[in-house]
């Protein structure tokens, strides 16, 4: 959940909360340069009052809370001006209309979660899923996504297993070795309690776990340390086909093959070169990879 709808929501606050709230929307980027003692004389609170509220919604002080709320305001204010990634097509949109909107929203989906990615983020995650094993544990909606991870990562010799069923994850977390496997959580809202659960087993386990989830405040990302950000301006409910987050996730789980693939390029590039070739060959129940296409074949 985004800091704002912390702010509109005003769950459970009092009055005084309730005057701070506003007034920090109200203000936005505006409270960059103020200290609290202005900011406290202008809505007749005390100090302290201000510091309790930061404190009450998950941050250390009003300095902590400006940072992570000014950064959100700026994150916000990014793309999406030509596309509503809920709303990308309208009724009245033709074909090559809707076709052209539709690589809009990729284009600005992407860029969208690039903004997003940290270098430190990207290079702990790729460090915690260099392991002999990959978990991944999601909700079903996004098993596709998963499985196209997984079958690039077969293809460079790394095992993943998508895991869905509760006996299936209870067997691996107690028989698996966290020297040798790590966890990879997949929740665009970060709150799913089938995900928030086996995440915190899997630590409590020593397991090393990656999340993938939606930008702000959310338990997912508050419980597993190495979070990686999604595209987050898509509602849950009025979007038109989840679009949005299929895109970021893709993306994002891209970047992490392709990262994973540079620590060993060329003994990779070998891997998924003998893989393709295998898959070339006929069997009695496939034709094999091939194509009467020539642009395909080598």
């Amino acid at each position: 959940m985004l800091i704002q709808d912390v702010l509109k929501k005003q769950e459970e606050f009092s009055d005084a909360e309730k005057i701070i709230a506003d007034y920090f929307l109200k203000e936005g980027m505006k409270i960059r340069k103020e200290g609290i003692r202005s900011i406290a004389k202008k809505i007749y609170v005390a100090p302290s009052s201000i510091v309790r509220f930061c404190q009450k919604i998950g941050f250390e002080g009003l300095n902590d809370f400006k940072e992570r709320y000014l950064e959100e305001l700026d994150y916000s204010s990014r793309y999406f001006h030509e596309i509503n990634p809920n709303r990308p097509f309208e009724k009245k949109d033709k074909e090559i209309e809707i076709s052209g909107k539709i690589a809009g929203l990729y284009e600005e989906t992407v860029l969208d979660t690039l903004s997003l990615l940290k270098k430190e983020v990207i290079e702990e995650a790729v460090s915690i899923l260099n392991k002999d094993t990959i978990y991944i544990i999601t909700l079903s909606a996004q098993r596709g996504i998963s499985e196209n991870f997984k079958e690039k990562m077969m293809k460079i010799g790394k095992r993943v297993h998508i895991l869905n069923q509760t006996h299936d994850i209870a067997f691996e977390m107690d028989h698996g070795n966290p020297s040798h496997c790590a966890f990879l959580f997949l929740s665009y809202t970060g709150e799913s309690e089938h995900v928030v659960t086996y995440a915190r087993k899997a630590l409590e386990a020593g397991y090393s776990c990656v999340a993938i989830t939606s930008y702000g405040i959310n338990r997912l990302s508050a419980l597993v340390p190495c979070s990686i950000p999604v595209s987050s301006k898509e509602k849950l409910i009025s979007n038109l086909g989840n679009f949005s987050f299929a895109i970021s996730s893709m993306y994002v789980l891209d970047v992490l093959y392709a990262n994973l693939f540079n620590l060993d390029y060329e003994g990779n590039r070998k891997r998924k070169k003998k893989s393709s070739e295998n898959e070339s060959i006929p069997t009695v129940v496939s034709r094999g990879r091939k194509s009467s296409n020539p642009e395909l074949n080598e």
